[in-house]
C-alpha cells in the first residue's frame, strides 16, 4: 500500500468518526494518570479554582495520581490559619491527593510544619519537586 492510500484511508476513518480512541484514564503505558498541580499564587479565587479543576479530574478519572505543590506566594493554600479552601483541601486529601508544602518558603515566611493543615507535607524546594515529578516520575503539569 503506497503512502497516498494509506493517508487516504486516515482521513477517511477521521471523517467517519471511526478512528481509535482512548479513555480518559488511560496513559501509554496503561497505568493510572499522574497530574503535578503548581501553586504559587495567593489569589484565593484562582486556588479554589484549581482545586475545583483537581476534583473534576478525579470525577473522570478516579485512579489519577495527583500531587499538589504549594511554594512562594501559594504556600497561603495549605496553611491552616490563611487557608480559604481547608475543607476543599482536606477532602482531596482524603480521595488520595497528595499536598506538598515548600520547606524554603516555610523558612522565609516563618511557618512551621504544625501551621499547616492536617496531611500536609513537606518537600526541601517547590521549585525542583516540580520539575522532579515531570522529568523523572512522568507526571503532567497543570497550572489553574
Amino acid at each position: 500500500m503506497n503512502r497516498l492510500t494509506c493517508f487516504g484511508m486516515v482521513v477517511t476513518c477521521l471523517a467517519l468518526g471511526t478512528a481509535p480512541t482512548t479513555w480518559a484514564g488511560d496513559t501509554p503505558e496503561g497505568g493510572p494518570l499522574k497530574v503535578l498541580v503548581h501553586v504559587n499564587v495567593p489569589e484565593s479565587g484562582i486556588q479554589g479554582a484549581g482545586l475545583k479543576n483537581v476534583a473534576n479530574i478525579l470525577k473522570e478519572a478516579p485512579d489519577t495520581m495527583v500531587e499538589v505543590v504549594c511554594h512562594g506566594a501559594g504556600i497561603g493554600l495549605v496553611e491552616g490559619a490563611r487557608s480559604d479552601h481547608s475543607e476543599a483541601v482536606e477532602a482531596l486529601i482524603k480521595k488520595g491527593v497528595k499536598f506538598v508544602a515548600c520547606e524554603n518558603t516555610m523558612r522565609q515566611k516563618s511557618i512551621k510544619k504544625v501551621d499547616l493543615l492536617p496531611g500536609v507535607a513537606t518537600v526541601p524546594s517547590g521549585a525542583v519537586e516540580v520539575v522532579r515529578k515531570q522529568q523523572k516520575d512522568g507526571y503532567v503539569y497543570f497550572k489553574p
